[in-house]
């Protein structure tokens, strides 16, 4: 290693631009591809469910990449690296602005072409960056409070989120054609530079070149494959994102043609997921930091088994369709931010991947993330197009094409809990003084 260990105030100093970065970043991300106005740009195109799929499937499946790139990654450096990677996704997704003049001279066939290539661009990029990114995270923000800094980092970043949410409820909602997403796209850009700006502020990340043979990191790799505490959460963690990511990239879709709400209020229910977060976010975090990342992942999981279950027992073209559509909707916001962003993130971080072999764990840990959660929206697109003309009813349940979506995650969230319930609780790492703004402990 060719730089010393950064200092606790140093770290301290850093989390301010940490979170400058984040909360852009989210606006890039609610505006574009993560968000829900992206689902309803690529069904106004006229794309198959399998299709869609297909496309938000490039995101994760690139995450594969990592396995390969994390040494060359590690002796570049985590920050150049982030920041070169980072910053060439927000000026490739611009590309997609040309999509209405594509459709316009190729036709449906030749947009799609041309979405697929940015979006698989954008995802190569993206991966890259991300495998730069965890390891760095992992030396700059302290353990004593990471719970808590990425509770207000989440706060923060969601709040930023619902904004830009809100104002793409209003765009969608009152305008039409595509032009109403180029716009989000463009004002996307923008904020996508000013995250890449705030994140040169962001202390380490320096090259490490005592990790240069490739041999020795894939032999690392299969070290880290043998740790049976790691094996269990990548189970536990994989089963989730197998559960979670086909109902973000299915339900607006599933909210519009079955239950018969607007393009407008299908983007407005993100607001509410990402308020259901952000109010739910320093709970979580506080709880994880004073009794261990374990529990907030258990409860979590525990609130998140009903949420299938509503969706499918949800009253279709109904005058309270919109309002339990938005509760459910902020419940899952709270699931997802305990168990997907606070327990599973500082159990990662503070237990279960070793400092010292940060490369090669988060490199497996990225690679299986990609893999799992590509699969889910892979699966979901192909599983609905396959039930397109399933119908009628079972009990209370109305039965439709998304119905076997939902019955399958609520199957992998149970199946979820099993895994993280052998995990080995990080409750013992909680320290005993927390450190201060300083960087002193008190």
């Amino acid at each position: 290693m060719i730089t010393t260990e950064l200092t606790d105030a140093e770290k301290v100093r850093g989390l301010r631009w940490i979170i400058a970065s984040d909360s852009t970043s989210c606006v890039f991300c609610q505006l574009t591809v993560f968000g829900s106005a992206f689902i309803l740009f690529l069904d106004e195109l006229g794309l198959a469910k399998r299709q869609i799929g297909f496309l938000l499937s490039l995101f994760p499946f690139c995450g594969l990449i990592a396995l390969f790139v994390a040494p060359v990654v590690a002796r570049a450096g985590f920050k150049s690296v982030f920041l070169v990677f980072w910053g060439a996704r927000k000026v490739i997704i611009g590309f997609l602005l040309l999509t209405p003049w594509i459709l316009a001279h190729f036709g449906f066939e030749g947009a799609f072409i041309y979405v697929a290539a940015v979006l698989a661009a954008f995802a190569i990029c993206r991966a890259i960056a991300e495998t730069a990114l965890y390891p760095w995270l992992q030396e700059v923000v302290p353990d004593a409070i990471r719970g808590k800094f990425t509770a207000v980092d989440n706060m923060v970043s969601i709040s930023a989120g619902i904004i830009a949410v809100g104002a793409a409820s209003y765009v969608v909602g009152h305008y039409q054609g595509l032009g109403r997403y180029m716009w989000l796209i463009g004002v996307a850009v923008a904020f996508g530079m000013m995250s890449v700006a705030s994140a040169f502020s962001i202390p380490g990340g320096a090259p490490l070149r005592s990790r240069s043979a490739p041999r020795t990191h894939f032999v690392q790799v299969t070290k880290a494959l043998q740790d049976r505490n790691f094996l269990l959460f990548l189970g536990g963690l994989g089963l989730t994102e197998l559960a979670w990511a086909p109902l973000v990239s299915f339900v607006p879709l599933f909210v519009k043609e079955q239950v018969g709400l607007g393009s407008g209020e299908v983007v407005r229910l993100q607001t509410l997921s990402l308020l259901g977060g952000l109010l739910s976010s320093y709970l979580w975090g506080w709880w994880a930091d004073r009794h261990g990342s374990k529990r907030v992942i258990l409860s979590s999981l525990l609130i998140a088994v009903l949420i299938p279950v509503c969706w499918m027992l949800i009253p279709r073209n109904s005058a309270w369709s919109d309002v339990a559509a938005m509760s459910i909707s902020f419940i899952g916001g709270v699931c997802s931010m305990g168990m997907l962003v606070i327990g599973a993130n500082r159990l990662l971080y503070v237990s279960v991947v070793p400092p010292r072999n940060k490369t090669e764990y988060m490199a497996v840990f990225y690679a299986w993330m990609g893999l799992t959660a590509g699969l889910g929206p892979l699966l979901a697109g192909r599983a609905v197009d396959y039930c397109r003309g399933v119908s009628g009813k079972f009990s209370a349940f109305t039965l439709d094409p998304y119905t076997l979506l939902f019955a399958a995650s609520l199957v992998a969230f149970i199946l979820a809990m099993a895994f993280y319930a052998r995990v080995r609780d990080d409750s013992w790492t909680m320290p005993k003084r927390l450190i201060t703004r300083s960087g002193q402990a008190p």
